[in-house]
């Protein structure tokens, strides 16, 4: 009774012991399948985004035609567009195929459960539709284009349309081109605008300068020798004695005859009294006048021998050559009227070595 209860026993231990070598078997057959599972799950994404990124590709060339009014496809029809779909479920399962090949020759376990093999043929299914269903999209894109050039060729209207549609889009470009231009043309024209007003503004201060405020005159002769040589250009102020009064020493312009204009030397000022003495001395209200600079004795005193008395709105004048100049000593040119005084010698312009104020 004793030896049949270890045989029986031994019996059990075999038993269990071949179904435990089994399990394992199972088990390792499971994760070598979930790993193959794995594996072609990352097959199926990885050929799931080459699909996307070429129809991604074409969706982007579609556009960038639009957008440069191309309106020519490839005439692709849809029963090869169908075939190549097909062709290319028939190679993604081929491959497939082969890799399910290596995996059993690898140790993997011949016979599979009815559950693995239908997880297979579901991932090959979900593998053959998204390569499929790509395919058909891309054939509606390319069959989009061609039945878009069918309409352009039997709608002749149409084409017109998309072709005016086109020359639209440039007109607009060249409208934008211009419109970038136009501030730079605008601030040309403003420059150009702005320096001719600048130019006109410079002339009219010029000529109001020239009429009302300054002129320019060239001594002629030898009366205001040594200060003055002939041939000097001198600037006069017109405008000294319409806001000032005359003093003493002041260089003066003033007209002689028609066309004829004398420069002399201010002496005696409105209302004073002037007189020459015969040894040459100059009196102001019966004082000698003390002359800042040094000339000549006078040898010639004319009329002004005797006492002249200016009026108040008169000068009196000599030249600084004093016995070679014809001034208020003679009749004929006599006392000057301050509104007969066409102004003051200010500057002197040539010789440029001697350019500068007058004294």
């Amino acid at each position: 009774m004793g030896y049949f209860d270890e045989n029986e026993k031994t019996e059990e231990t075999q038993e269990s012991g071949s179904k435990a070598e089994e399990i394992q078997a199972l088990i390792e057959g499971a994760g070598a399948l979930s790993k193959e599972e794995k594996r072609l799950e990352k097959e199926r994404k990885k050929e799931e985004k080459r699909l996307e990124k070429e129809r991604r590709k074409q969706e982007k060339m579609e556009r960038r035609m639009q957008k440069e009014g191309i309106d020519e496809l490839p005439d692709v029809s849809i029963a090869d567009l169908k075939r190549a779909a097909k062709e290319a479920a028939e190679e993604s399962k081929r491959a497939m195929d082969e890799v399910e090949g290596k995996t059993a020759g690898h140790g993997a376990p011949e016979e599979q459960s009815d559950e693995s093999q239908a997880s297979d043929n579901k991932h090959q299914n979900i593998i053959t539709e998204s390569q499929i269903k790509t395919t058909d999209e891309e054939a509606e894109i390319m069959t989009e284009g061609s039945a878009s050039e069918q309409d352009s060729d039997q709608d002749p209207d149409q084409n017109s349309d998309q072709n005016e549609t086109g020359s639209e889009k440039k007109s607009r470009k060249k409208k934008k081109s211009k419109q970038k231009e136009r501030p730079e043309d605008v601030n040309i024209v403003k420059d150009l605008l702005s320096l001719i007003i600048y130019i006109g503004i410079v002339v009219l201060i010029c000529f109001l300068i020239v009429t009302f405020v300054g002129r320019r005159t060239t001594v002629h002769g030898d009366s205001m020798e040594p200060t003055l040589q002939s041939g000097d250009g001198l600037w006069i102020n017109m405008l000294a004695y319409k806001f000032g009064e005359p003093k003493r020493y002041d260089i003066i312009v003033f007209p002689y005859e028609d066309d004829v204009n004398y420069i002399k030397r201010i002496i005696g000022l409105p209302g004073e009294t002037v007189q020459i003495t015969d040894n040459g001395d100059i009196l102001i209200n019966g004082e000698v006048l003390v002359e800042p600079k040094s000339f000549d004795r006078i040898r010639n005193n004319g009329i002004a021998s005797s006492p002249i008395t200016l009026g108040p709105d008169e000068v009196f004048v000599l030249g600084d050559n004093r016995n070679n100049s014809r001034d208020s000593r003679w009749a004929d040119v006599g006392n000057i009227k301050l509104d007969k005084i066409i102004g003051r010698a200010a500057f002197r312009l040539l010789p440029l070595k001697k350019f500068g104020s007058i004294d």
